[in-house]
């Protein structure tokens, strides 16, 4: 089976950082990107594995928003699957934030 290739946009890696700054400052022992890791692992075997994201315009499916499981809540990855076997991250937040920022 190919495998697709994941790359993250510039504003993913800032939600990341944000993520873990935040994580950080509130001594927590979660792992924001040991989570994140696995979630890019599943993503380069099973692109379409997240749920269609809604309300952003998107007919054809390609946006995608993968719940990523961490302690008693987790992160939601938005990405979108598309030509050439690539899988783009556009934005990461954490479950318990309204939207993506």
């Amino acid at each position: 089976m190919a495998r697709y290739r994941v790359r993250f946009a510039r504003a993913a890696l800032q939600d990341l950082v944000r993520l873990t700054e935040h994580l950080l400052a509130h001594e927590s022992q979660t792992d924001p990107e040991a989570r994140i890791r696995e979630a890019v692992e599943v993503l380069e075997r099973l692109p379409f594995v997240g749920r269609r994201a809604h309300g952003i315009g998107e007919q054809d499916g390609s946006l995608r928003e993968l719940i990523v499981p961490s302690g008693d809540s987790g992160y939601v990855l938005l990405y979108r699957v598309g030509p050439g076997r690539w899988v783009s991250v556009l934005a990461a937040r954490h479950q318990r934030e309204e939207q993506y920022h």
